[in-house]
């Protein structure tokens, strides 16, 4: 059975892939997806600890344990940082590489400045009013309010530890780009057309460096677009594993 690896985005947990989890396995796909470390039902690393590198060495255990050490791995996000740190870090491990409104470039000066004012907001009043910003940007500009509603709940359900550690690492990471052009695997990056964080701009730079690279923007989707159009994006994911499966199954 083929395994495949969801890693979650920011500030959520692995229920943001719950439809594409039930449609995979119902395609007979083996599909983990795994809370971080400070994410869901799982304790924080300390913040001198908490790293993309922290987070693609636990994925990677995650692998080892229960996909017999190799498995397709989409990352959505924040996520996206975590699989290029996988793929820096441990390669063998990816069969193929799945890219879900992400960016392999770091942080630009405006961007981290953004996220230490989050920071400092969050410790001096709580996390509620980044949730309500962080929403307003992640959305669709006509969003759908269930959705919307189901988001904020995954949200208020972190923990302030996770989501300050979580923070403060992605304003470290490395900018991953020079790594692109090394992979020589099935790739698909993902985006949403109405994406205002990562948008589809970054996912056609992101193809530039790897153009063998499969790139599908889905309408009426913004950032979060596996939660907006969960069965647009479940059947690009289906459409995508069938091509790497043929890829892949044909290398000597």
């Amino acid at each position: 059975m083929d395994s495949i690896v969801l890693i979650h985005g920011f500030p959520l947990d692995s229920a943001m892939w719950s439809e594409q989890a039930a449609c995979l396995r119902g395609r007979g796909f083996h599909v983990l997806t795994p809370n971080l470390p400070g994410f869901g039902d799982r304790p924080a690393l300390p913040p001198e600890r908490t790293t993309m590198e922290a987070f693609a060495a636990d994925i990677r255990e995650c692998i080892q344990r229960e996909a017999g050490g190799r498995a397709i791995v989409g990352g959505f996000s924040m996520g996206g940082y975590v699989l290029l740190a996988l793929l820096r870090e441990a390669p063998e491990c990816v069969a193929a590489a799945l890219f879900v409104d992400t960016r392999a470039d770091a942080d630009s000066y405006d961007a981290r400045k953004g996220r230490y004012q989050a920071i400092d907001q969050i410790r001096r009043d709580g996390p509620a009013g980044f949730f309500d910003a962080s929403l307003t940007r992640m959305m669709r500009k006509r969003p759908d309010e269930k959705i919307r509603a189901a988001a904020r709940a995954m949200m208020e359900r972190q923990s302030v530890e996770g989501i300050l550690a979580a923070q403060t690492a992605m304003t470290k990471r490395r900018d991953q780009t020079d790594l692109l052009a090394e992979l020589t695997m099935p790739v698909m990056v993902l985006v949403g057309a109405e994406d205002a964080i990562t948008p589809p701009s970054v996912a056609l730079n992101m193809q530039s460096h790897m153009p063998h690279a499969m790139v599908v923007q889905v309408v009426s989707a913004g950032h979060l677009a596996p939660m907006e159009q969960p069965a647009a994006v479940s059947g690009h994911m289906e459409t995508f594993l069938a091509t790497a499966k043929r890829a892949l199954e044909a290398r000597p």
